[in-house]
């Protein structure tokens, strides 16, 4: 007896839901294969330390030069090359760059990293930062010349509760105008403490170094030169090429040389008589007509003007910084500096105190 045929319509059905089951199992296996690519390249990409980003050719650059940079700062105890007459004297490198003056920084070729060989920080070459200018640490950390950073190193950490958020290092460029801008941290250990060590960098551009006037003697008594004191109140030295000093007929520049972050420098009438119980860095004006000494005054009691310039290398237009202009009814007395309390306007009495003999380089 012969089997009983299947209608043609269930047989139709039975062939659709294979083919639909045997089309889900190939999607399932396909899903399957890709989220096991994706975990082989998340794998590789870890292995390799690389993210996934913005995609953004600058943006990328600046992420590796803040890692980059951050390493450099930190992994080291860093390295100088003194220039002697322009020339490098290879003979003389040494990680012993944090003894230098930031004038003799400022012609030599270095790395100021800031590391003492055991990866730790060394307080010692923290406080050496005040010797270097922005410009040379971005060079220093192999930073592309365009790029402007920001350097932060804060204790987080300490057995004395009042050392902790104590900034050891705070200065540079703000990122106020910057399109884009990277930020590395890291945190190690110095002595029995631990800060953090933050480097950023962009590309909004330098802020404008900063000196001040802070006090000026007008009228010493018995010969001794004339002097105005100079503060640097930033972190960072400054470079005092393009640096001047000026009065109602005559003009100087302030020479080579760098002025160290949180120093003064006095500017006097004669190098060899000028008092300077702190040791302060000297600019000796004599010659230029500025400042005088001993019988020949340049400036008068009575009245006159200071101005303190910057001109921009490659142009003869020079920026007036601070001016301070006074008259007789400022009543100076003779020996008396007058120090600026660094409030309110320059040209004002109330802004200055009389100080017998003076505190030149405090």
């Amino acid at each position: 007896m012969g089997g009983v045929m299947a209608p043609e319509g269930s047989l139709r059905r039975w062939r659709q839901k294979s083919s639909d089951e045997d089309a889900l199992t190939a999607v399932i296996e396909f899903l399957s294969a890709f989220v096991l690519f994706l975990v082989i390249v998340s794998a590789f990409l870890a292995l390799s330390q690389l993210k996934l980003g913005s995609n953004v050719p600058d943006s990328d650059r600046l992420d590796e030069m803040a890692i980059d940079g951050l390493e450099r700062l930190t992994d080291s105890k860093g390295q100088v090359v003194i220039r002697e007459n322009g020339n490098r004297n290879v003979s003389s490198a040494t990680e012993n760059w944090h003894f230098l003056s930031a004038s003799e920084l400022l012609n030599s070729d270095y790395l100021p990293a800031i590391g003492d060989g055991n990866g730790h920080i060394d307080p010692v070459r923290v406080s050496a930062l005040s010797n270097v200018t922005e410009d040379r640490l971005i060079r220093g950390l192999g930073l592309k010349s365009w790029m402007s950073l920001n350097l932060t190193i804060t204790i987080i950490d300490s057995s004395e509760p009042d050392r902790v958020g104590v900034e050891l290092f705070a200065d540079g460029s703000a990122r106020s105008y910057a399109n884009r801008g990277s930020t590395a941290t890291r945190i190690m250990h110095m002595g029995a403490e631990d800060v953090r060590v933050t480097l950023e960098v962009h590309d909004g551009g330098r802020n404008p170094s900063k000196i001040q006037i802070t006090e000026i003697m007008i009228d010493p008594l018995n010969g001794p030169p004339e002097w105005v004191e100079l503060e640097n109140p930033d972190g960072f030295a400054v470079n005092l090429s393009g640096w001047s000093l000026s009065r109602p007929g005559a003009f100087t520049m302030l020479g080579d040389g760098a002025l160290a972050g949180g120093t003064r420098a006095i500017c006097t009438g004669n190098g060899y008589l000028q008092y300077n119980p702190n040791n302060a860095m000297e600019i000796d004006l004599g010659s230029s007509g500025v400042l005088g000494s001993g019988i020949i005054d340049s400036l008068e009691v009575s009245g006159g003007t200071i101005v303190l310039g910057w001109t921009e290398p490659g142009t003869a237009n020079t920026m007036t910084i601070m001016e301070f202009t006074w008259d007789y009814t400022w009543n100076i007395a003779t020996n008396n500096s007058m120090t600026y309390d660094l409030n309110g306007s320059p040209n004002s009495v109330e802004n200055w105190t009389p100080m017998d003999v003076g505190t030149p380089g405090w």
